[in-house]
């Protein structure tokens, strides 16, 4: 399936609306659901001694140039078939199988590429699928679900006929942008299904990095305002408080979907039981996302039996947690994975 997609080399790069807050631009299984209810902790804890050593591309190459072009916003990385052969089965037993980065909207290649770096060195078995989001996908939802369908294809490609009760792919998502993109792809995912298929994603652990939010015009006009100077957010403020309260006007009368509502009731549906574990990334200093909207994403997502954590940063902004300890952000992520 996945040879005759016509695969080639071409890195996608996107500049967005984060540039400047954000530095470092992260088998069917039986009925019925087998996650089973814990309550949420919540982790605050000093900064961890774990190593930040990645490996980087090449002197010279693009920093995406490494993964294979798919669609404009989907690139999947395979790994050497030798790096399979030298991994040691107890290792093995660790790994995801598949890496899914849904990225932040806008989000800067070099940005993208610390991230799936990292995940090459911690898990260097692994296939890792880049799934992209632009300020078009948020303003006009419709335009998400092609290229997720192409996701979507390559998922049930590399897990055709499997089945497990471990977690197989590592789902990790940024903002809102990599929210749409996560709900979309659960969407595409069950509609590929053939008769015997299960609909859902296969099993799955998911960070959630400064996500899911909520519409409101303060973190509306704060998202659509990144990147301005003070100087002209102050020019701009009027306008686009204006824009925000025609927006929320729009919705409040049926005009225009709540899209952001919708992507985050889809992370805590019945589409998504096959998820084991979860944790949220975040903090109460994000300008963009209110952090009480992320709490209570995970109370609800408890209350129907989600295994839920809470990793909550103090100080850090939006999608900037990672330069804030870097440590201890991948050790949360190995925690979410390997435990």
């Amino acid at each position: 399936m996945l040879a005759g997609m016509g695969y080639h080399i071409q890195p996608t790069y996107l500049d967005g609306v984060y540039s400047k807050q954000s530095p470092h631009s992260p088998c069917p299984v039986p009925s019925p659901p087998f996650h089973k209810p814990t309550n949420i902790r919540l982790f605050l804890y000093p900064h961890s001694t774990m190593s930040s050593a990645t490996a980087a591309p090449a002197n010279g190459a693009k920093p995406l140039s490494f993964m294979e072009t798919l669609d404009p916003f989907v690139s999947l990385y395979r790994p050497e078939a030798s790096t399979s052969t030298t991994t040691t089965s107890e290792n093995a037993t660790n790994q995801p199988q598949l890496i899914i980065v849904a990225s932040w909207t806008g989000a800067k290649a070099v940005h993208i590429a610390k991230y799936i770096v990292k995940y090459q060195t911690l898990y260097p078995t692994s296939q890792i699928l880049l799934l992209q989001s632009t300020m078009n996908h948020i303003i006009r939802p419709s335009l998400i679900g092609p290229s997720m369908k192409h996701a979507a294809s390559v998922v049930r490609a590399i897990f055709q006929a499997q089945m497990s009760s471990s977690p197989r792919i590592l789902v990790h998502m940024f903002s809102n942008g990599g929210s749409s993109s996560i709900a979309n792809l659960y969407e595409q995912y069950a509609a590929l299904a053939g008769p015997s298929d299960d609909k859902r994603l296969p099993p799955h652990v998911t960070v959630f990095d400064s996500c899911p939010g909520v519409w409101s015009i303060p973190h509306a006009v704060a998202f659509v305002g990144v990147g301005l100077s003070s100087f002209q957010k102050l020019i701009a403020a009027p306008i686009l408080y204006a824009w925000a309260a025609a927006w929320s006007t729009s919705m409040a009368l049926g005009l225009l979907p709540d899209s952001l509502g919708d992507w985050g009731k889809a992370h805590n549906e019945s589409g998504n039981t096959a998820e084991m574990r979860r944790v949220y990334i975040y903090s109460p200093s994000d300008a963009l996302i209110d952090y009480k909207a992320v709490e209570a994403h995970a109370a609800d997502a408890q209350s129907k039996g989600f295994s839920v954590t809470l990793e909550r940063y103090e100080g850090t902004a939006h999608v900037a947690h990672l330069r804030k300890d870097e440590g201890r952000y991948w050790e949360i992520v190995r925690r979410i994975m390997e435990v």
